[in-house]
């Protein structure tokens, strides 16, 4: 298992990144999320002067936001800082779209902007479809510096839906998922193993990279622990924010957790509807606004977050492993540091 770390993308935390390569973690991913965090590009450049090992991704850069030949210059500019330690993570907007109110992008749609960017990136001359027209481009100084086409940049997409991941398995270099199960894991490897088969490719090509909320509890602790429920809230709330906007919930509930559910759709029925996205998503990934506190519960902390002490981290991790999850990164809340040195000394360091 290769690991690695995601951060809320804030401007000035490149010493984070700076440690997590000193602990021995492979990949940074940063969220890329106009109405919540700092630039992600300008994030990933600081971070890419600050190290010199630790690979960088966007997780995820969304389509829409952004011109596609924009996405593809801003992360061949990153590539430039960090030669061939850099990925391109997409997916259609869980948040940086919702949060202006507005849909994911549409799957055909996005597609079509990967395959600009994919063409960009391997520089090529394309064709991009906007405004009614259609456009030719290419980069026109790929050799002056300004950006690195020369080491390869990878593009790895977040899919949950059939038509996401058979594409990854058809055309793309990686599968990203958040915080599923070794069932559904196994699912979506034999999905892209079918797809990368009937594409002429190896399922390896393909590998699945897991972004998991996750807490190492010291002796004594539980998950109702002020300390982890405090780690975990902002994904507790997260996790919210996902089944009223998305209408699913992508993880095992007890009935306990299925009551607080039901109890949080009840409030937020309670916002102004015009503006529910203005006030849902604050703190969206950081922290549990006061009006959402009461809703961290024990239950709702052991469905969102893998929860426990080192041996029970390991083991769940390997059972992710078991079902073909390649790839485990965890996220960084309230007490940074000590989550990094945390899970690099009692689980990676014994993994």
């Amino acid at each position: 298992m290769e690991f690695g770390v995601a951060f809320a993308s804030r401007v000035g935390d490149y010493h984070l990144v700076s440690l997590a390569e000193e602990l021995g973690f492979a990949q940074a991913w940063f969220y890329d999320s106009q109405m919540l965090y700092s630039d992600v590009y300008a994030t990933m450049a600081l971070a890419a002067h600050a190290t010199r090992r630790i690979r960088l991704g966007t997780g995820v850069a969304v389509p829409s936001t952004r011109m596609a030949p924009t996405i593809a210059h801003s992360i061949a500019t990153i590539n430039q800082l960090a030669p061939g330690r850099v990925e391109l993570g997409v997916g259609v907007g869980n948040t940086a779209r919702l949060t202006m109110g507005m849909p994911p992008v549409k799957f055909s749609s996005m597609v079509e902007d990967i395959r600009v960017i994919r063409a960009l990136l391997d520089g090529k001359t394309t064709t991009m479809k906007a405004e009614g027209g259609q456009y030719e481009l290419r980069f026109l100084h790929p050799d002056l510096g300004f950006i690195n086409l020369r080491d390869r940049i990878p593009i790895t997409l977040s899919a949950f839906q059939p038509k996401g991941v058979a594409f990854c398995g058809a055309e793309l270099d990686g599968h990203m998922v958040w915080g599923i199960a070794p069932e559904l894991v196994s699912m979506f490897r034999a999905a892209v193993g079918t797809a990368a088969g009937e594409a002429g490719r190896s399922p390896d090509e393909v590998p699945m990279k897991g972004i998991y909320p996750t807490a190492v509890l010291a002796p004594g602790e539980t998950s109702s622990s002020s300390r982890i429920l405090a780690s975990v809230e902002s994904f507790v709330t997260n996790a919210y924010h996902f089944v009223v906007e998305w209408g699913t919930v992508p993880f095992a509930l007890s009935d306990q957790a299925r009551a607080d559910i039901e109890r949080y759709k009840s409030y937020v029925e309670t916002l102004p509807e015009q503006r529910r996205h203005l006030h849902l998503h604050e703190g969206h990934l950081v922290y549990a606004r006061e009006d959402e506190k009461e809703f961290v519960t024990p239950a709702m902390a052991e469905a969102a977050a893998i929860i426990g002490g080192p041996d029970e981290v390991i083991a769940r991790i390997r059972s992710l492993e078991d079902a073909g999850l390649s790839h485990y990164a965890i996220q960084l809340t309230d007490d940074p540091e000590r989550q990094l040195r945390d899970f690099a000394s009692q689980v990676m360091n014994r993994y």
